[in-house]
């Protein structure tokens, strides 16, 4: 009744009692229910999907093909959206589960401790998205970004350009890190140095690849390539380089990250990653489906990347 009194906010409890309780409520990793009664023990037809940003071409495609999925087997995404900050998405993750959420997916690898316990402690299934290389806190769906950052490095290296430069952002987000990781590491193990990596707090867009290009070369003017964290940032570089009448590659080698329509829609294809965006939801939502209906799921589901070559570099 104690515990009752201190979760429902009404009746009469010491300080010290109260604060006990909820000392041992958050260890525990307790989530109020808030479909209180009958409807509480009922099996939601709700499936969370909380992603950290809608802006930038990847996650609406990983949206659409969640959404495909769980449609046809008669679940509803519910979405949120953390503009990549591990707060919001803890409140999400609270917020969800407490309306009975059948399933989470979420993404990547990088959340608050408090919002790590509450997902282990979850009895539904948790599916977190777009990166393999971790340790998922159940099951992952996604590619090993430091594999293809890797590859990409290879392939710049084997044009023979020797000063890369590196323009993302790091921050909140286990794959941003994990390319610019492998990149520099990859360079380093070879006898090369990452020339002036710029790194924004958040990912950058079009606006940002111009403006970063100019930043690079001016603490460098000898870098011949450069690799961007997204294909948004390496196509803002490439219009840059068109404005300026440099050739790409000639005066600077663009390569970016993603695939997406807009890189590949260019006079000269973008040398790029692609990794199937659409398939990791479409993968992602099968695995909280088959988890829900008792049948064996992969720990880890790595969906592969392909590198395109492209013509910038």
């Amino acid at each position: 009744m104690t515990v009752s009194r201190v979760l429902s906010g009404r009746g009469t409890v010491s300080a010290r009692t109260r604060d006990l309780v909820l000392a041992a409520v958050e260890e525990m990793g307790y989530v109020k229910n808030r479909m209180a009664g009958s409807l509480s023990s009922a099996r939601s037809n709700q499936i969370g999907v909380i992603l950290p940003s809608m802006q930038i071409g990847i996650f609406p495609e990983v949206l659409a093909g969640i959404t495909k999925e769980l449609e046809k087997a008669g679940y509803n995404p519910v979405v949120g959206v953390t503009d990549y900050d591990v707060n919001r998405e803890e409140s999400l993750v609270e917020s969800l589960l407490s309306w009975n959420a059948a399933g989470l997916i979420v993404n990547d690898f990088v959340h608050t401790t408090r919002t790590k316990k509450l997902l282990s402690r979850a009895e539904v299934p948790v599916i977190e998205i777009m990166e393999v290389s971790g340790e998922p806190i159940d099951r992952c769906v996604g590619f090993d970004h430091g594999a293809a950052a890797r590859a990409l490095t290879d392939h710049l290296l084997s044009k023979g350009y020797q000063r890369i430069g590196f323009l993302g952002w790091h921050g909140t987000e286990f794959a941003a890190s994990a390319r610019f990781s492998a990149v520099r590491g990859h360079l380093a193990a070879r006898g090369y140095p990452i020339v002036a990596p710029n790194l924004y707090d958040a990912p950058p867009g079009v606006a940002e690849g111009r403006a970063g290009l100019i930043r690079l070369l001016e603490k460098d003017d000898k870098i011949d390539a450069v690799i961007f964290g997204n294909d948004l940032m390496a196509v803002g570089a490439v219009f840059l380089c068109q404005e300026m009448g440099w050739q790409v590659p000639g005066r600077v080698g663009v390569a970016g990250f993603g695939g997406l329509d807009i890189g590949q829609s260019l006079p000269r294809r973008l040398t790029t990653v692609r990794f199937p965006r659409y398939r990791v939801g479409q993968r992602a939502a099968r695995a909280v489906l088959n988890a829900l209906a008792g049948q064996e799921v992969p720990r880890v589901t790595d969906l592969q990347f392909t590198l395109i070559p492209g013509e910038t570099s």
